[in-house]
């Protein structure tokens, strides 16, 4: 009922005779129905041709319809007649269905999955209302329902240093940098966001007390208007799970952001030129450049799973990924040059 309303907004009219009329009410639909037939008496003929046969439609008014009534001005109103079924045609392109009134109605799948596609969206809309919706109607419809949602992306930079007092309120000597762009003005209040650190005591507390010399470093891609890297550095617990460190944002992996993120752990973590802790990451741009500047006597040493990633692209027998990993979990010298000689006798060019 609310779609077809939607529908046929545009169609409805109210008794010009009734409108000024405080004691009666008048409201019908204009919508055209049309009708092929031979003849019917009340309605406009018209005779169009096609393959050949001449045909006359008949234009005949929709029989939707409604009077309500009252006694007095103060008194309610009362359906007096109401005809509830639309025998007009209807049209799958609204103008009163707009961004607005679409992002109402996929809220909820919005919610549940922010990734969800914009043709899928498009197909459930139409499916469900039988409407037809735009895919730029439908891109606008899906951002207005995001910032409903998650807020609107400005608004939470502008919440940054509040963002960081309460940090730092709730997690007392908790490591916060925040590095911004260079302002040619110096009276301005305002500036630009480049990067953020962040290192929460309990956490830092924790590693030097009971955690090996171990840290994993890696990086991700951001998603949404403002694009940029999370970095990140993990330990090992004593049951061998993964213990957060730090974590920080920057304008991209590169030498200056990964020398940046390391001199503020290196100065959480009291590391030294050197300090003898070993390092595991993928080749990320920059980063082993700057362990080497950094921290020259630290073991550096890759992931794995990454190597193995590269290694399948031209190597995809499960023999190789066995090898492969039978090798890296040797935990002794000896044992790590018998694997290694195995693998090489199976395939020298892999090994």
């Amino acid at each position: 009922m609310v779609i077809h309303a939607i529908a046929t907004l545009n169609e409805m009219s109210i008794d010009p005779e009734a409108e000024l009329d405080i004691y009666k009410w008048v409201h019908k639909c204009r919508g055209v129905v049309h009708v092929t037939n031979k003849g019917q008496v009340g309605s406009q003929a018209t005779t169009s041709k096609r393959k050949g046969k001449e045909l006359k439609t008949q234009k005949v008014t929709c029989g939707w319809y409604i009077h309500a009534s009252r006694s007095n001005p103060e008194s309610d109103w009362f359906i007096r007649t109401l005809n509830q079924t639309h025998t007009c045609l209807q049209t799958r392109k609204l103008r009163a269905c707009t961004a607005s009134l679409i992002s109402k109605k996929i809220f909820d799948q919005v919610e549940a999955n922010p990734d969800i596609p914009l043709r899928a969206i498009q197909d459930h809309f139409q499916k469900t209302y039988q409407v037809g919706v735009t895919m730029d109607n439908v891109f606008r419809a899906k951002d207005k329902a995001r910032k409903h949602i998650t807020g609107d992306y400005t608004k939470q930079y502008e919440m940054l240093r509040d963002y960081v007092l309460e940090l730092q309120a709730t997690n007392p000597d908790t490591t916060v940098k925040i590095d911004v762009c260079s302002e040619p003005n110096p009276d301005s209040t305002t500036r630009q966001f480049r990067r953020i650190y962040v290192c929460l005591d309990p956490l830092k507390k924790g590693f030097k007390a009971c955690l090996r010399d171990l840290l994993g470093f890696d990086g991700a891609f951001m998603k949404g208007p403002f694009l940029g890297q999370v970095l990140s550095a993990i330990g090992l617990d004593s049951n061998n799970g993964i213990y957060p460190l730090a974590y920080g944002i920057v304008e991209s992996e590169n030498t200056e952001s990964w020398k940046w993120f390391l001199d503020n752990i290196g100065d959480d973590l009291d590391l030294g030129r050197n300090s003898n802790f070993t390092f595991i990451s993928d080749r990320q741009k920059g980063l082993h450049t700057t362990v080497e500047q950094l921290f020259p006597n630290a073991e550096h040493r890759y992931c794995i799973r990454h190597i193995h990633d590269n290694m399948r692209k031209r190597w995809r027998k499960p023999e190789y990924r066995d090898h492969l990993w039978k090798c890296a979990l040797a935990t002794t010298i000896p044992e790590f040059e018998h694997l290694m000689k195995e693998f090489s006798q199976y395939d020298k060019e892999a090994c």
